[in-house]
């Protein structure tokens, strides 16, 4: 079996295949949105149907998605306090909120699961994955009534979300046992297989050393509250209500995860800190790569 560095490393290649594609120019960094768009609309519902669809789901996993809400709240709370006491204005208080409690359980946390526990632990960390798609909704609504902006749009946003449907699919053919035949399947194992590379390649191309000099201090807080804090938090909770077997593993280490690339999202859309956010994210990245080896290392 494989340690926890080598299964770090090979996502962080792929990564540095993507940074050197921009840095080559043989890629753009805006063609990390055409990347994100064929991940989020092709290759990862299919990865998430193949998987879902015939799989065994446990009582445990069902529990997933209110642990990573709960962990969010928990989060964000640690975040308003610690904005609060450095008299922060609205916005900057915020921007750091979100970007405490929306952990980036799916884009990067599906190959790194996936990497570390196999189809099964993928299973888990889609159910834990729930959460994150439930918070951009909420702090979508709430920052309409604080910021001002369109409710239907966040609605509409949250409804054409293609790896939700997905979900929901795999879940209907799931319970009635629909069988989709060998010309479908291999499609969609096709398509799936390729989420993994796709979106550490579109990682890559969003890296830009230039914006870690944007509010580093800040940036550094968020980094300890989503890489280290969060997880520990994760770890003692469930071990205190007995929650275990691989499920716990999964939550423990989608807790660990960076700061959602949704949050730069909402950041945009609601005119917050963006280059704050620019620079939480990044600096996440990087600390995560390292946070995460050891996490793995502690996990298998």
């Amino acid at each position: 079996m494989a340690n926890a560095l080598e299964i770090i490393l090979i996502p962080t290649l792929m990564i540095v295949i993507g940074y050197a594609l921009k840095r080559c120019g043989m890629l753009k960094a805006q063609d990390s949105t055409l990347l994100s768009k064929i991940v989020l609309n092709v290759s990862l519902p299919s990865l998430v149907f193949m998987n879902l669809s015939s799989a065994n789901i446990t009582g445990d996993m069902l529990c997933l998605p209110i642990i990573g809400l709960s962990l969010s709240f928990v989060c964000m709370i640690i975040a308003f306090l610690f904005c609060k006491a450095r008299n922060y204005s609205k916005i900057k208080t915020w921007t750091i909120m979100i970007a405490c409690a929306m952990m980036n359980t799916g884009f990067l946390g599906f190959p790194i699961t996936l990497g570390v526990f196999g189809n099964e632990g993928f299973l888990n960390a889609i159910f834990f994955d729930l959460s994150t798609t439930l918070i951009f909704v909420i702090f979508g609504m709430v920052l309409v009534g604080i910021f001002g902006g369109d409710r239907k749009e966040v609605i509409k946003q949250a409804v054409s979300f293609v790896p939700l449907w997905a979900v929901l699919f795999a879940l209907i053919f799931n319970f009635f046992h629909i069988q989709y035949g060998y010309v479908i399947e291999s499609t969609l194992n096709y398509l799936g297989q390729s989420t993994i590379p796709l979106i550490m390649i579109s990682l890559g191309l969003t890296l830009d050393f230039k914006e870690i000099k944007h509010s580093i201090g800040d940036s550094l807080f968020v980094s300890l509250v989503r890489l280290i804090i969060a997880p520990i938090i994760v770890f003692f909770a469930l071990g205190a209500i007995g929650f275990g077997g691989l499920s716990f593993k999964v939550a423990v280490l989608e807790a660990g995860m960076t700061t959602a690339m949704n949050a730069l999202v909402l950041s945009i859309n609601y005119d917050l800190d963006t280059k704050l956010m620019s620079s939480v994210i990044f600096t996440d990245t990087i600390i995560g790569l390292f946070t995460l080896t050891v996490l793995i290392g502690f996990l298998i």
